[in-house]
């Protein structure tokens, strides 16, 4: 309810003694076993003496009114609930609600605004769930420790809660949690030091089961529950219309254009290939909240290429196909569209996170940004961009003698373009077979070996462009499924897929360079056991190092087919997954 500022507060006004009496008298009534506690000689009061009130609404459109004293907001007035205790009152008085008990990563979750879900509920020191009804105030506190953290409504009778199984839903709505808006209204006190039960406690309110599994109970419920709540946000969302889809889709490309890849940038970075237009540019700069899922199978075009087509016809910008690949060659930022174009926010911006970038310090001709190092999965593969770099005296020469800048991080496709400038305003082109080039002093100072000097006079731009792309400093550009380009020097490696023979005679297939595409191998252990229905591990590969692990999966029996299977799922390219067979080596040497 707070996970915003409010959207509107009034001035605060002192309570009069009359009104302050009564709204003691109604929590007292809901509240009875404080009542002799705080009537006690010297016992603080429910009520101070300078409370003040003020009503206020919330961003989701909730009325209510706020009571704060001590420069701390400590109840609220909801209507058509008991006065509910804020965790600063809670702090004072930890036992005023029932407590729900979970585990301090959901708590996170709440934090940042979810909804209790069942899967996230545990049993309490008891080993039971307090008897609740639908609607009724509960506390929400971490598993072995005395404060609250939280307080919401029961989504549901405690008595229809069955906790370690697989019920779906809400738990509790959330209404106040620690480090909300409301809390910030207070002085952003924490809370009192949790100390755990003794150790006579411990064994009494914590059973064996409870301690040795609950460890794992807590990560899987918090899995559980994040699914789950992703699930529920999912549906809530209307669905959008093809056409609502359609201009949802338009509006990230102009939003990508303009100020991801921005103007400034573009004639560096063109031209790209579609499909990293559309997972770099496009799909990061959705909005948040409806439209953040849309997708090109939702639309009326269906396909990547058909959307490209239309922005094309609108004059938005040109796309050129080049060996069967559709690349953006140019961007028309005097358009309209981008003239009247208002920002917004992105689902990128939501989940900012730095990423590695390369360590070299040449970065000029493909920057890159640190956003996203994890989102929703999407259903795009992962594409890689090869890029090279002038490097060498002999290749620097080359680009400043075809007036090119030597910074610059050149695709396969650009450096050709080089190559034709060069040979066109060179007239190196040989008039009997336009194929062929002429080798000049710089061509052959390039691409040519000293033997070759006197050999070879003319190749084919082929021929030229296989030479010198090998004596260029090679990049990649890799880019994740709704994440930002990452620059990686170097050419990529590929996944190595070894099928070989250990102890004797049994097979197992070992899969080395997960991490090169940011696969996470417990979770590959984990997928390919199911898959497989066979052993999975993973140990530190040799010259793996704290700051640069590599893990070798080994997965029992020939299981190349299910371990592709797997990396395509993940949108590994196939090109990156390379198999080697060692045991039919074996058997052809016998």
């Amino acid at each position: 309810m707070f996970k915003k500022p409010l959207s509107h507060l009034k001035s605060f006004s002192p309570l009069r003694s009359s009104d302050r009496r009564r709204f003691q008298n109604e929590a007292y009534n809901a509240y009875p076993h404080i009542k002799e506690r705080c009537s006690q000689e010297g016992a603080k009061p429910l009520m101070p003496d300078t409370l003040q009130s003020a009503k206020f609404s919330t961003h989701n459109g909730v009325n209510g009114v706020v009571h704060v004293a001590d420069n701390k907001p400590l109840w609220l007035k909801l209507e058509s609930l008991n006065p509910v205790p804020t965790v600063y009152t809670l702090w004072e008085h930890p036992d005023i609600l029932p407590a729900i008990y979970t585990v301090e990563p959901v708590i996170e979750k709440l934090i940042d605004g979810a909804d209790l879900m069942i899967p996230g509920v545990f049993p309490g020191p008891d080993g039971m769930i307090p008897d609740v009804e639908k609607g009724e105030l509960v506390a929400i506190k971490i598993l072995g420790y005395d404060y609250p953290l939280a307080v919401g409504t029961m989504a549901l009778s405690s008595r229809d809660i069955r906790v370690r199984s697989d019920m779906k839903g809400k738990a509790v709505h959330l209404i106040h949690v620690y480090r909300d808006y409301l809390w910030t209204m207070g002085d952003k006190s924490d809370p009192p030091t949790m100390k755990l039960g003794s150790e006579e406690n411990d064994t009494q309110t914590m059973n064996k089961e409870q301690e040795e599994d609950v460890g794992q109970l807590a990560e899987q419920m918090v899995e559980k529950a994040t699914i789950q709540e992703t699930q529920q946000e999912k549906e809530n969302q209307p669905k959008l219309s093809s056409n609502e889809v359609d201009e949802v889709l338009k509006n990230a490309l102009l939003y990508g254009l303009l100020y991801k890849l921005t103007p400034e940038k573009a004639a560096s970075q063109l031209p790209i290939s579609a499909s990293t237009l559309y997972s770099a540019y496009v799909l990061p700069c959705r909005p948040r909240g409806v439209g953040s899922d849309a997708d090109i199978k939702q639309s009326s075009w269906k396909k990547l290429q058909k959307f490209l087509k239309t922005m094309e016809k609108h004059q938005i910008l040109k796309m050129k196909e080049h060996r069967g690949e559709i690349m953006l060659t140019s961007i028309n930022f005097t358009h309209p569209s981008f003239q009247s174009f208002n920002k917004y926010k992105t689902i990128e911006s939501a989940h900012p996170q730095p990423s590695a970038q390369a360590s070299d310090g040449n970065d000029d001709g493909a920057s890159t940004s640190s956003n996203n190092r994890k989102m929703p999965t999407a259903d795009d593969p992962i594409v890689i961009q090869e890029l090279y770099q002038p490097r060498g005296k002999a290749i620097v020469a080359f680009f400043d003698a075809a007036k090119h800048s030597t910074d610059k991080m050149y695709s396969a496709q650009e450096v050709r373009g080089v190559l034709s400038d060069f040979v066109k305003e060179n007239g190196l082109a040989n008039p009997r077979n336009q194929k062929l080039v002429k080798i000049d002093p710089y061509l052959c100072d390039a691409i040519l070996k000293k033997q070759e000097y006197h050999t070879i006079h003319d190749l084919t731009r082929e021929q030229i462009i296989e030479r010198l792309l090998p004596q260029m400093q090679p990049f990649h550009l890799l880019t994740m499924p709704g994440k930002e380009p990452e620059l990686r020097k170097g050419n990529p490696k590929p996944i190595m897929v070894t099928q070989e023979f250990r102890m004797g005679r049994k097979t197992v297939t070992k899969v080395v360079g997960l991490e090169q595409y940011d696969v996470d191998v417990n979770d590959m252990c984990k997928d390919l056991t199911k898959l497989c229905a066979s052993s999975a591990t993973h140990n530190p590969a040799p010259g793996s190092t704290p700051k640069n692990p590599i893990f070798e999966l080994l997965v029992q029996g020939p299981q190349f087919k299910h371990v592709q299977e797997l990396l395509l799922s993940k949108g590994v390219p196939k090109k990156m997954i390379v198999f080697e067979d060692k045991t039919n080596k074996k058997k052809s040497k016998k």
